[in-house]
């Protein structure tokens, strides 16, 4: 009977009914096949080592997660290194969900429309804190922790341009060449809006790569990435605060002058208010600085201690968001010049089936109203109504005409008045 096996047979012996017959005629034994392995293994012949392959990040928890999923920090399953409390993540909910509501009710009453801007960037940090409500009775799902990291960390974008806005429609309003230095409103606008829309990019896909639930080289890298992308944030925030503060001395120049009249005597409180909001926001910003520059080593008390998260990140934002409401820029920019004209970059912008369409179009001039030539012509009524006549005035074409005929009279340099 064969014996299957996983060693070569060239090394194994058989030994059954082959085996010599007992010589003498006694008791009949039976022989038991046997199996003999010997030593000497054939050189040519390799048995390769046996080897289990497992995931480096597979996790083995040792304890079960309570009510609200939450286990210790030291398990591999962990996705906060605290405690979250649900009570402060329901109040600044909202908090955040009533500057909501008022920057609605003020963008409705005042009719400003760009503060959608600002507007959007509360719903994100709305959305944030109501995700993060529901992670602390879910601790155990990364997906809500991965959504409610990456809202918390993005909504300060979105107030940030909201800044570089007003200040733009500022200098259009308030200062009679409309410009500081080489930059006009709305290429303004357009500039750090898009370079703030950069640093949104390069810090999504940094917060991203740091979510919950991601091996420690990913998350490392992830880290680093977004702390290049809100470095550079905060270095825009420094290059725009210096052009805020010459338009804070070009208005300082005005208002001694007593250029300034009617609401434009009211920028003071526009410009202290764009400070402000600033400042909130790059509190912000030192914060997470800080707080992933140790990586995301967890011996670190900014990382361990949720305090943190609300004091210097939820307040400021808070802050510099609602003075706003305080401030609204739709209370003093109103009327002529408080919207900004088209930027240039537009025309490079346009798509060309847009563009194509307008040139196929011909320009037509505009014809005066009638409004305008009653205007003109209320000279001419005025003074048929009183002379009761039909002749044009003196002042118009009589006037003209002695202009015309002692132009002809008059002699020139060099020659005589005949000639003419």
């Amino acid at each position: 009977m064969p014996v299957e096996t996983g060693v070569p047979s060239s090394i194994i012996t058989h030994r059954d009914a082959t085996a010599p017959a007992p010589l003498s005629n006694g008791p009949r034994t039976t022989m038991r096949p046997t199996l003999t392995i010997r030593d000497d293994f054939d050189p040519h012949v390799s048995i390769p080592p046996l080897t289990l392959n497992l995931p480096s990040n597979t996790c083995f928890p040792t304890i079960a997660p309570d009510k609200n999923g939450y286990v210790p920090p030291t398990e591999c399953n962990a996705l906060y290194e605290y405690y979250p409390s649900f009570q402060a993540a329901v109040a600044f909910t909202v908090v955040f969900g009533a500057l909501l509501m008022v920057h609605l009710a003020q963008a409705i009453a005042l009719k400003t429309k760009f503060v959608w801007v600002i507007i959007m960037g509360l719903a994100w940090e709305f959305v944030a804190f109501l995700t993060r409500s529901l992670s602390t009775k879910h601790q155990q799902d990364s997906t809500i922790a991965l959504i409610t990291q990456l809202f918390i960390l993005l909504a300060p974008l979105w107030v940030n341009a909201f800044d570089y806005m007003v200040l733009a429609r500022m200098i259009h309003y308030f200062l009679p060449e409309k410009r500081v230095g080489i930059f006009k409103p709305s290429l303004l606008a357009v500039i750090f809006v898009f370079l703030d829309f950069g640093s949104f990019v390069i810090q999504l896909i940094g917060g991203g790569m740091a979510g919950p639930g991601a091996d420690q080289s990913t998350m490392t890298q992830g880290v680093h990435i977004y702390m290049g992308g809100i470095g550079i944030q905060e270095a825009f925030i420094v290059v725009f605060l210096i052009v805020a503060i010459l338009f804070h001395r070009k208005m300082h120049r005005l208002d001694r002058m007593g250029a300034l009249v009617g609401d434009k005597t009211r920028w003071k409180g526009l410009i202290y208010a764009l400070y402000f909001s600033l400042s909130a926001i790059t509190v912000r910003i030192i914060y997470r600085l800080v707080e992933f520059s140790d990586g995301t080593d967890a011996s670190s008390p900014i990382i361990s201690h949720e305090w943190f998260v609300y004091v210097f990140d939820a307040v400021p934002m808070v802050f510099a968001a609602g003075v706003w409401c305080i401030v609204h820029p739709g209370k003093v920019l109103k009327g002529p010049g408080s919207e900004l004209p088209p930027s240039g970059l537009r025309k490079i912008c346009c798509c060309s089936c847009c563009c194509r369409g307008r040139k196929s179009k011909v320009p037509m001039k505009r014809l005066p109203s009638d409004e305008n030539v009653s205007e003109e012509l209320r000279p001419i009524r005025q003074y048929e109504e009183n002379n009761h006549q039909t002749s044009p005035p003196q002042g118009f074409y009589g006037n003209f005409q002695t202009i015309s005929t002692g132009y002809n009279q008059v002699p020139r340099q060099g020659h005589s008045a005949h000639q003419y």
